[in-house]
């Protein structure tokens, strides 16, 4: 729940359960990447002090609190309920550098250090205008010298064609009566592909059905639901001292979405970056931001050097160019083979020992900010062959236990039917394959056990502690 709310979205949060979420875009591992293209260096995420406004039941904050026992971690959520549930699972997942509060952002003094990392996922579009500014001037006062404040929000130039159709759901649950769902099944039907306007509300309610009740009560159908402009955002963060670093995915501070023709037409633009922001956002209808702020007094340092790329740790992304440059040809090659680690870029330029460094580093750049490379500011390893007796972590373990989703590595959920919990919950190493798989066809026959087996331990599920 918002960390500062009007009394009916408190209602809504105290009487319904928000779902269990992580939210990758939040990682610090990723955001600090985005701060360091945005000139500044933040403190190791491994030994920072972070803090979750709206942690709701921790799922987001306990992962990368176990990730760096040696950091120091705070939620806070105006939901007395989440707050029980995070600081329970907490405790079963012996997780103990992290606390939970249940207060009012407007109100709470976390006294102490001030943050490196302050995380607000799911806050700022779903509060009043009060409650925002508060948390511009909480970041503003809160924040280490080098610390950022990553802050998702809903944008104006996607949410304008959404919301009327968020309206007449609402007028024909009221005349209709009927549930959310049905009430969307409903007004999709009797909407005209045919048409351009109804090729969009068709697309729209598409994307409704997708997401599901629990979020949609929470999300398009919340009772506050306030999308903003980005200027909007930027020079009301300015006014309360914080500077815009960048979106928490460098791939999207254009949008992934932006095709080559529309790049090359919002050329002239680039004299008047916020500007050329704001037509990109409008051209591909863009519905959502994460972004990376700091305070306005930072460290930060202007310009971007082949050493900037060299610190990071890099991955190769879901698609790869096409390029029959043979140095595009062998960074991906050499990305590749190390899949699918996320390994410093030193080991990358030892494997491309003719190549030129700045011109590597170049490429790296480029394919950072173009999604075809994945950077973190740390690497990690692990092995995605299951091993011989699965063993799931503690907090994965408490989560198959509570069927709440699994976190991955690169901190993304994932969520099972009910049966595959109770095959997840006997994962803590005492059992062989053979024996989970004889588990699985008595509860979930229909499951391909080895293939989804495979899948996890793709996913880093059984990486050892």
């Amino acid at each position: 729940m918002p960390a500062a709310a009007d009394p009916v979205v408190r209602e809504l949060y105290q009487n319904h359960r928000y779902p269990a979420m992580s939210h990758p875009l939040a990682d610090p591992a990723v955001t600090a990447v985005a701060a360091r293209l945005g000139g500044l260096t933040t403190a190791p995420p491994q030994q920072a002090r972070i803090l979750e406004i709206g942690c709701a039941s921790g799922h987001n904050l306990l992962p990368l609190a176990r990730r760096w026992p040696a950091s120091r971690c705070l939620g806070l959520d105006l939901t007395e309920n989440a707050i029980a549930d995070a600081r329970q699972l907490a405790v079963a997942a012996g997780i103990g550098n992290v606390t939970f509060h249940a207060a009012d952002l407007r109100d709470f003094d976390p006294g102490g250090e001030p943050f490196d990392f302050i995380i607000a996922h799911g806050f700022f579009s779903w509060v009043p205008d009060e409650a925002k500014l508060a948390l511009f001037e909480f970041c503003r006062h809160h924040l280490a010298p080098s610390g950022i404040a990553t802050i998702s929000f809903n944008l104006a130039a996607g949410w304008v064609p959404r919301l009327p159709v968020v309206a007449m759901v609402r007028v024909l649950q009221e005349c209709a009566g009927g549930d959310l769902l049905a009430t969307l099944e409903l007004l999709r039907e009797a909407t005209d592909p045919a048409t351009p306007h109804g090729a969009n509300v068709r697309s729209i309610i598409d994307d409704m059905l997708a997401k599901g009740p629990d979020i949609l009560a929470f999300d398009d159908f919340g009772p506050v639901n306030d999308p903003w402009p980005f200027d909007r955002f930027v020079i009301t963060a300015a006014t309360a001292g914080l500077r815009w670093l960048g979106e928490s995915d460098p791939a999207e501070n254009l949008p992934s979405a932006l095709g080559d023709a529309s790049r090359a037409a919002l050329g002239p633009l680039a004299a008047s970056p916020l500007q050329a922001q704001l037509a990109a956002d409008f051209v591909v209808g863009r519905t959502f931001r994460s972004g990376v702020l700091c305070r306005d007094d930072a460290p930060t340092q202007p310009g971007l050097t082949s050493d900037t790329v060299v610190d990071f740790s890099v991955r190769q992304g879901a698609v790869t160019p096409t390029s029959a440059d043979p140095l595009v040809r062998a960074l991906y090659q050499a990305l590749a083979a190390v899949a699918p680690a996320c390994v410093p870029m030193p080991e990358i330029l030892a494997a491309l020992p003719e190549a030129n460094p700045a011109a590597l580093a170049r490429l790296v750049f480029d394919g950072i900010t173009r999604g075809f490379i994945r950077p973190r500011i740390e690497p990690l390893r692990f092995d995605p062959q299951p091993p011989a007796c699965p063993a799931l972590n503690a907090f994965l373990l408490a989560c198959a236990s509570r069927r709440l989703p699994l976190v991955d590595v690169w901190h993304q959920p994932c969520g099972f039917p009910a049966a595959h919990y109770q095959v997840l919950a006997a994962m803590d190493g005492s059992r062989t394959h053979a024996e989970l798989a004889a588990l699985a066809s008595s509860r979930c026959p229909e499951l391909a056990f080895e293939p989804w087996l495979r899948h996890l331990a793709g996913r880093g599920m059984f990486m050892p502690d």
